[in-house]
């Protein structure tokens, strides 16, 4: 029997296999709810994806990906959030069930409704044992997570020591960004979601967040949008009370926060994180499906050829710190 063609320039078979920690799961009963709710898109011009568990594990071992962290991202629009962020995490922890050597999962939270993310909170780590959270950026509402009504959810998260990872919302204008018809000039995932994702972790660290929740193991998405770059300016630029935050404690919280490289593997952005962290808190991600296989391997390739990185660190180590499930259950050696 033939064996199907492999992708060129695939790095070597390691011990171990790498760890995804960025992992979209887009279940079809979850896809099916949102059709039915009038959601057709994840973003301006992103259609509601179609995603099988098979199409995971076949790239997944076509790129040398031994486990991975799934995530479920809910657009915003009209739909019971309280209902389908149950459904989802149901749904995430059978999948992980049914696969414990290759996936865990993160758990999705009904914001802003407070009571409820409390109560699905304890629901997703106590019953259903997820590996922790994934938070968009910025809410449904418009509401970003420095919001001080969220203070119950943080401090919950952070009493359990909690993985929390932060991604960009699906549906957010960031309108420092652009102003009218900006997104449907420039694809939202380009621009709008970094800032997203850059205002939501300058929120946190000028709200006093990262310094009051030592304990929570933040994940920020795509290198932290632009917060790396912007790292000096955020410890010069401080809150006008000059109380919550100084330039050392910014510095500090910046060097404590995990980045994963998915579409943020460019030698500039890699130097970038160096410059704010150390190789322990680089993670490897691929934002799969968003990201295809090809720029997978281009990921793992770049990676493999930065010299100042620790391969085996990004590629695995760093992420068995956080999710210490995976060490026993994916040691199988793949590509």
């Amino acid at each position: 029997m033939d064996m199907p063609a492999r992708p060129t320039g695939r790095p070597a078979r390691t011990a171990g296999g790498w760890i995804d920690v960025h992992h979209h799961c887009y279940h079809a009963e979850l896809m099916a709810a949102l059709r039915d709710a009038g959601v057709a898109q994840m973003a301006p011009g992103v259609p509601l994806p179609q995603w099988t568990p098979a199409d995971s594990l076949r790239v997944m071992d076509t790129t040398g990906i031994s486990a991975a962290i799934l995530s479920v991202l809910l657009p915003a629009g009209a739909f019971d959030r309280v209902a389908l962020s149950r459904r989802a995490n149901e749904l995430s922890a059978e999948l992980v069930t049914a696969h414990p050597d290759r996936f865990a999962a993160l758990a999705s939270l009904p914001l802003p409704d407070v009571d409820a993310a409390l109560a699905e909170l304890a629901y997703a780590l106590d019953t259903l044992g997820m590996a922790g959270v994934a938070l968009t950026a910025s809410l449904s509402n418009g509401s970003l997570l420095s919001d001080p009504a969220l203070t119950p959810v943080f401090d919950e998260m952070n009493r359990r020591g909690t993985v929390v990872f932060v991604h960009p919302s699906p549906a957010y204008r960031c309108t420092c960004a652009g102003g009218p018809g900006f997104a449907a000039l420039v694809p939202p995932p380009a621009v709008d979601f970094i800032m997203d994702t850059t205002r939501a972790v300058a929120g946190l660290l000028y709200s006093g967040t990262l310094l009051r929740c030592p304990d929570i193991r933040f994940i920020v998405a795509h290198g932290g949008g632009a917060v790396p770059y912007l790292a000096q300016r955020l410890e010069l630029w401080l809150p006008p009370d000059g109380q919550r935050v100084t330039g050392h404690e910014v510095a500090d919280s910046l060097r404590r926060l995990y980045y994963e490289t998915a579409q943020s593997f460019a030698p500039g952005t890699l130097a970038c994180l160096q410059a704010v962290t150390d190789d322990s808190h680089v993670l490897f991600g691929t934002d799969y499906p968003h990201m295809n296989e090809a720029v997978i391997a281009a990921s793992r390739e770049a990676i493999l050829a930065y010299a100042r990185l620790n391969p085996a660190g990004v590629g695995r180590e760093h992420a068995l710190v956080l999710f210490p499930q995976l060490d026993s259950r994916s040691s199988q050696a793949v590509q």
